[in-house]
């Protein structure tokens, strides 16, 4: 099976077209949290306007349902070795712990990892909520790889044991042996969740810390094994994956976090990195968010996107060199009202010059163009997001 591959798409489906029953060693899945929120962030250091929801207008059952046709399909690509790992917190946690024994059989349950971190947090008329629920679960109890983790002796605790371990009897002194490796770890892992000056912190709002998954891949994986994320995020499980010598493949429905997944492997040292099932039809533009769909074509021009969240003023990035405003629209008839607020965002710039990129434009708005380069002396390039994407080499506007 091919492996260092990252899956554009609904995972269920990607699953059905492109990956082989029992063929992954580990799956970890830090799903979308049943929490209500809807997440908007800048991104990184590009800038990039990036939006994350996190809503289920049908209730806990309609995400209990969705959520759990995709673990039943993961259970199937898993090895009979094979080990699952699914990210959960408060919200929707005891609802999935019963789908879960469904789906694996109860006893296929190894454990309930509590991940407990500190955090700044404002008042609140209960105890501060301050960990995640981790629960693992065996193909086959008893069949699964694992690796005993240790957490090493302090000082004083190691001189504390030497002497508990040490007994006399009449001239003769005893001292009964304590592992060099520490304590074996437990299931309450205490780990820092990302700070704000962290080098690994992308600014994806769930993001969560290399050394959380550096203990799950461990524990539960040899090198050259296949460790999966099928809600891969900014992907720090397959980062995580490549430092320590194994092989991955991560999905994730969209197109913009994929590509700042691909520039983060490549710097942990992923070569040849292969991006599968990418929107590229009519059909699949259309079908995109309308946040993916602007970022995609930002990104499809190696544009930059503007750095503001809100207000952007009818400006949603900039080509390469020259700094020209562009503006997207996910609409078939883009008419004259949408060219002179360009127009005006295009002045506003001191700028002579802006491209505008929809899915197709109303002859009201050709004309509108063609009397602002006139008149005005503005020239605005109307390109159809179709033909950018059927081209050999989309060009760059510079």
């Amino acid at each position: 099976m091919k492996t260092n591959v990252l899956y554009c798409g609904d995972n269920l489906e990607i699953m059905d077209k492109f990956i082989e029953p029992e063929t992954i060693d580990l799956i970890y899945i830090d799903p979308p949290f049943f929490s209500g929120k809807t997440y908007e962030v800048i991104f990184g250091d590009t800038g990039e306007k990036r939006a994350f929801e996190d809503r289920w207008k049908g209730g806990e059952y309609h995400y209990i349902n969705w959520l759990s046709a995709r673990i039943a399909k993961m259970r199937e690509m898993l090895k009979p070795t094979g080990s699952f790992y699914i990210h959960l917190d408060w919200h929707i946690v005891h609802y999935m712990k019963v789908e879960l024994d469904r789906i694996f059989s109860s006893d296929n349950f190894l454990n309930e990892i509590i991940w407990h971190y500190r955090r700044w947090s404002g008042t609140a008329e209960h105890f501060l909520r301050m960990h995640d629920n981790i629960l693992l679960y065996a193909k086959q109890a008893g069949k699964q790889k694992f690796n005993p983790l240790y957490t090493p002796y302090t000082p004083k605790s190691l001189a504390r044991k030497q002497h508990y371990h040490t007994r006399i009897k009449g001239d003769e002194v005893y001292v009964t042996s304590v592992s060099p490796k520490g304590v074996k770890e437990n299931d309450v892992w205490s780990i820092p969740i990302i700070n704000s000056q962290a080098k690994e912190r992308l600014g994806y709002p769930t993001q969560k810390p290399e050394k959380l998954l550096e203990r799950i891949i461990l524990a539960s994986s040899n090198p050259g094994d296949i460790v999966a994320d099928f809600f891969c995020g900014c992907g720090t499980a397959l980062a995580v994956a490549q430092m320590l010598g194994r092989r991955w493949l991560g999905c994730d429905v969209s197109p913009t976090a994929l590509k700042l997944v691909k520039q983060r492997l490549e710097k942990c040292g992923a070569t040849n990195v292969e991006m599968v099932n990418v929107p590229k039809t009519t059909e699949e533009i259309k079908s995109m968010k309308p946040f993916e769909f602007q970022n995609y074509v930002i990104d499809l021009i190696q544009g930059t996107h503007t750095p503001k969240l809100v207000g952007d003023y009818g400006i949603d990035g900039y080509t390469l060199f020259h700094h020209d405003p562009v503006q997207v629209k996910q609409q078939e008839h883009v008419g004259r009202p949408d060219m002179q607020k360009f127009e005006s965002a295009i002045r506003r710039e001191r700028k002579s010059k802006g491209y505008f990129f929809a899915l197709g434009f109303t002859k009201q708005a050709h004309d509108e163009v063609a009397r602002a380069k006139m008149e005005d002396g503005l020239e605005i390039e109307l390109v159809k997001v179709q033909d950018l994407v059927s081209a050999e080499q989309p060009p760059t506007f510079l």
